[in-house]
Parts: structure tokens; C-alpha cells; sequence
């Protein structure tokens, strides 16, 4: 309905501006003389009135036609003017004149093409025709940009609101208790502390994100080997992870909680087993942060809506107005993330 609205908003301002080019054209013949001959045409009063109807409208039909042409999206800008062109032509051949007796006609075509004010005039009327509609796809595009731009703000919103409120995943809180559980049945204390310590870690880090939308790799790196840490409890010996961070890039920047979905969908969507182990690697390479895992599919595989690698991006290209880097082979899955330099050097 909005769509519907804006278009014919459109309409009624490209017929207005034809009208009242129509009338700015048409107002000079009236006052500056005879277009075929020089000859100063008679009074207003005297000019028969149907010719002065009928080449208003005349008039009007070829502006709104340049108008029109001229603000449709899709046409590149020599298509509209090889078009305009045309259009241009053939009206100028055939508009109605009025000659020294006050009687109209249509001229002969020897005649139309000695007639430079009338040329003037037409090619005037082309040139505004292509100019407006040069203006109004500008102006439409920053329209665009700006109606994108808050649609995208109005997802990060959806995106924290969505973090915040399933932070405490259900799913992750029971299997994290059930590798508590299992380490205390073993009397294992001291592996049983050192869990919950790194599960207060990654809560806590969860918690906190809410409170800032970019953070230092090396803050975003100490919570996911946390997170790693509580997988690994888990998936004893048959996950492992990888991590290879170069020193230069400990302090640059990208959005809170970027590596944990990453994470959590690569252990989803994969098989992983004893015989198979799972190898993630989280690595750095030309300003990039790179996320690699191996394709296993499970027996039965894992249904699943691709929101948080969606999210992400949209987080990504609304925080940092980069995108995020996806690339799926046979064999393998791996996420590029951007990193933003430090504040200070930035300044």
C-alpha cells in the first residue's frame, strides 16, 4: 500500500512539472512572435481557440511523455536519452504553428527544420525533461539508502533484543550442567571448578555484551576459549579448536559475540564423533578474522533457519559497513569477519 501511495505521489509530481513546463514553453510563443516566419502574431484574443487548446495539449503529451521516461527506474541514462531523443524528434516535426493570419496548421517538413526557435524550445523542454530525471533518481537513491539504512538499524535492535533474551540459551544451560554433573559423579573437583569457572566467564561476558555493540579481539577471543573450554568438557576428545591470532591484531575491533554463533553452528550442523574427531581453526590473515570447520553432515541433519549467520552479517554491515565473508566448498565452511583497526589509530 505504501509502495502504491509513493508511486502515485510520483505520477502527480512528474504530470505537474510537465504542466508547468508546458505553459512556461507555450507562454513565450505568445509573447516573442510567429515561429515559421518572424512575423509578430496577431493578439491573444484574436488566436482561434481551439488551437490554442490543442497545442497545450500537444505540448503537454511530449513533456509528460519526457517526464515520465525520464523518472522510470530500470533505463540507463543513454537509453533515456536516445529515447528522449526520439520522442523529441517526431513531436518537433509535427507541432501545430500559427502563422501571420492567426490561422494554424501543421508545416511543412522544409519548413520545420528552419525554424531555430522552435528547435530552442524543444530542446530545452529535453534537456529539463533529462535533467529532473537525473535529479529524481539521486534523490530517490538517498531515499533508498536512508529507508535501508534504518531498516537495518531496526534489525540490530530485533538482533540485540534477540541476543539479550536467549543469552541463558535453555539448550546450552542444561548441557552445561549435565558436563558439571558428569565431573562432579567423577570426582574430578578440580576439572569441576575449573568448568564453572569458565561457565560463570561466559555468562558473564554474554550478560555484558548488551552493554557495548564493538570490543577488542582479544576480549572477544577470552570468551569464546571459555566457551571453547565448556565444549570440549563435552565433546571430550573429539572436538578441537584451534586458535592461531596474530599479536598486531589483539587490540583491533568487532561486533560483541561474533565467534560464538559461528561456534555454536559448526558443532550443530556437523557430525562429530570418536572416529571422526572436529577440527575448528580460528585464525587471522589480512585484517580478517577467519572462522574454518570441516562439512560432516549428521545421519539425520539438523534443521535450522539461518538467522544467526544472517543476523551477524546484518550486525556486521550495520556496525562496521563491511561484510562478512562466507565461503562453502564440498569439503569445508569458513566465515571471514572484518576487523576494524584500534580507536587510536583510527584518530
Amino acid at each position: 500500500m505504501i509502495k502504491k501511495t509513493g508511486r502515485y505521489h510520483v505520477i502527480v509530481i512528474n504530470l505537474l512539472v510537465a504542466l508547468a513546463l508546458t505553459l512556461l514553453v507555450n507562454f513565450s510563443y505568445f509573447v516573442t512572435g510567429n515561429e515559421m516566419r518572424g512575423h509578430r502574431p496577431p493578439p491573444f484574443f484574436t488566436v482561434e481557440p481551439s488551437f490554442v487548446i490543442f497545442r497545450l495539449f500537444y505540448f503537454y503529451v511530449m513533456v509528460a511523455l519526457l517526464v515520465m521516461l525520464n523518472t522510470v527506474r530500470g533505463l540507463s541514462i543513454w537509453r533515456k536519452i536516445f529515447v528522449s531523443l526520439l520522442i523529441a524528434v517526431v513531436f518537433y516535426l509535427f507541432v501545430p504553428t500559427l502563422n501571420f493570419k492567426g490561422h494554424w496548421s501543421l508545416p511543412s517538413f522544409m519548413g520545420r527544420l528552419y525554424n531555430p526557435l522552435q528547435i530552442m524550445k524543444v530542446s530545452f523542454i529535453l534537456v529539463v525533461s533529462v535533467l529532473y530525471g537525473v535529479i529524481f533518481q539521486l534523490l530517490y537513491q538517498k531515499q533508498h539508502i536512508s529507508i535501508e539504512n534504518e531498516k537495518l538499524k531496526n534489525e540490530n535492535l530485533q538482533t540485540r533484543y534477540n541476543m539479550l533474551a536467549n543469552q541463558i540459551s535453555p539448550h546450552f544451560l542444561f548441557n552445561s550442567l549435565n558436563s558439571l554433573s558428569m565431573l562432579v559423579r567423577e570426582k574430578s573437583n578440580e576439572k569441576a571448578l575449573l568448568y564453572i569457572d569458565r561457565l560463570a566467564d561466559t555468562f558473564r561476558y554474554m550478560l555484558r555484551s548488551g552493554q557495548g555493540e564493538l570490543t577488542t579481539l582479544a576480549e572477544e577471543l577470552r570468551f569464546t576459549e571459555a566457551y571453547i573450554y565448556l565444549l570440549t568438557i563435552r565433546y571430550e576428545n573429539k572436538l578441537f579448536c584451534d586458535i592461531r591470532i596474530e599479536e598486531c591484531y589483539m587490540n583491533w575491533r568487532l561486533p560483541v559475540l561474533s565467534l560464538q554463533p559461528l561456534i555454536e553452528n559448526a558443532v550443530k550442523h556437523n557430525s562429530i564423533t570418536l572416529t571422526k574427531p572436529f577440527h575448528i581453526e580460528i585464525y587471522t590473515d589480512q585484517d580478517k578474522l577467519y572462522v574454518s570447520n570441516p562439512l560432516i553432515p549428521k545421519l539425520e541433519p539438523t534443521t535450522g533457519t539461518g538467522i544467526g549467520l544472517k543476523n551477524l552479517a546484518s550486525r556486521y554491515e550495520l556496525l562496521t559497513s563491511r561484510e562478512v565473508e562466507i565461503t562453502a566448498t564440498d569439503g569445508a565452511f569458513r566465515v571471514g569477519l572484518p576487523l576494524l583497526e584500534p580507536e587510536s589509530s583510527e584518530k
